[in-house]
């Protein structure tokens, strides 16, 4: 069930000679879709862009160097955010807030989202490349209505009272997240280049409503933010009428709500193989939005759409809400070797939700590659400017 959602046309198919890809996707959430579940750690994930019924391909943040028209658009470095208004209390104050927060209140809690998905694996004891960097001095740049500009910071953080999810005067508050990405193989964090069939992602818009009368808190605010930033990097919805045999898991079973539980909440990032992920010893499934399936008491996974994960288990104020599906969705698309640890602080807060898949469609423009990705910069320039049309 998808909540809030835009009656729009899907943007135009355009036909170019060359090929780059648009990606998008969405969540949108809404406080009325909550659900609570007892405490409990799940499993199993989802990733955009897989291909055909295998486990291959996925879009990802490159691990080598690459440079766009100028523009960095790897991990190298960091992933870059920058805030819509340039400061975080110009970005505060584009919100209505139950309490208005203070401007550093504001700036930790954004800080936290992101920090939420670099920390340490509880269970595996895996850790992760991936980090993000804010880059205040860079300036948004979207659409005004949603979806996604290709320019900008590698990530960007934009406010709208009119996006794909929701029209001018819808006060629920909610966000959607789209990324470009470019059919062109990536380095993974772990070494291996030039991976088969894995697409790049070369840029992320979040938007978030701000319509009169969209009142956020800002715990709420936090774990909407965390939940987004896992599409932004290549996480899907976990929810099956979102994401049908895409349910990416060792054993799954549904059969009853004690098989569902014991299967949704066994560690699996361990089982992944950190130079072939596609190799790992795991099917897909379809799990339905109900008990058994993801609505099971205990299953309290970040990455679905319809709760955000939110329970007496991963209350909105744990500043830590990925649970073992998460990690291993981030494991899977950013793979570090079980040797390879590494050690940061984290925090997160906040959910609630009901979130789509929009297929939007695909927008022109291939980039020609020139370098090899292994320890040399990428440079890609796009023969003509994507175009974003309604």
């Amino acid at each position: 069930m998808k909540t809030n959602s835009k009656n729009k046309q899907p943007m135009d198919l355009l036909k170019l000679t060359q090929n780059l890809s648009l990606a998008i996707l969405g969540s949108v959430l809404s406080f009325a879709a909550i659900e609570v579940a007892n405490p409990g750690r799940s499993d199993a994930f989802v990733i955009f862009n897989r291909s055909g019924n295998t486990l291959g391909g996925g879009s990802r943040w490159d691990a080598a160097p690459r440079t766009i028209q100028g523009q960095d658009r790897s991990l190298d470095g960091g992933l870059r955010y920058s805030l819509q208004g340039g400061s975080y209390q110009a970005y505060r104050d584009l919100f209505t807030w139950d309490i208005v927060p203070s401007v550093n209140e504001f700036q930790n809690a954004i800080e936290a989202a992101f920090n939420a998905w670099t920390v340490v694996d509880p269970v595996s004891g895996l850790g992760t490349d991936l980090s993000f960097v804010a880059d205040l001095e860079t300036s948004v740049i979207g659409t005004g209505t949603g979806g996604v500009h290709p320019d900008g910071a590698e990530i960007d953080l934009l406010a709208s009272t009119d996006a794909t999810f929701w029209n001018p005067g819808n006060t629920s508050p909610q966000g959607e997240s789209f990324f470009y990405y470019i059919n062109d193989t990536v380095t993974l964090t772990s070494g291996t280049e030039n991976y088969a069939g894995s697409s790049a992602i070369i840029g992320a818009d979040m938007t978030f409503n701000n319509n009169a009368g969209t009142v956020y808190t800002l715990d709420f605010f936090r774990r909407l933010l965390t939940h987004e930033i896992g599409h932004a990097i290549g996480l899907g919805d976990i929810e099956g009428d979102i994401s049908a045999n895409r349910f990416i898991d060792d054993n799954y079973d549904g059969s009853t709500s004690a098989t569902a539980l014991a299967t949704l909440s066994n560690p699996i990032a361990q089982l992944i193989d950190p130079l072939n992920p596609a190799a790992s010893p795991f099917s897909l499934f379809t799990v339905p939005d109900q008990d058994p399936g993801v609505d099971t008491p205990g299953v309290d996974i970040l990455m679905e759409s319809r709760g955000l994960g939110i329970a007496p288990g991963n209350p909105v104020t744990n500043l830590s809400p990925l649970v073992n599906d998460d990690y291993a969705g981030r494991q899977f698309l950013y793979p570090v070797s079980s040797e390879a640890r590494f050690s940061s602080e984290a925090r997160v807060d906040e959910p609630t939700a009901t979130l789509g898949l929009l297929a939007l469609g695909i927008i022109g423009v291939r980039l020609s590659t020139q370098g090899k990705k292994s320890k040399q910069q990428r440079v890609d320039t796009p023969t003509r400017s994507a175009i974003y049309t309604k």
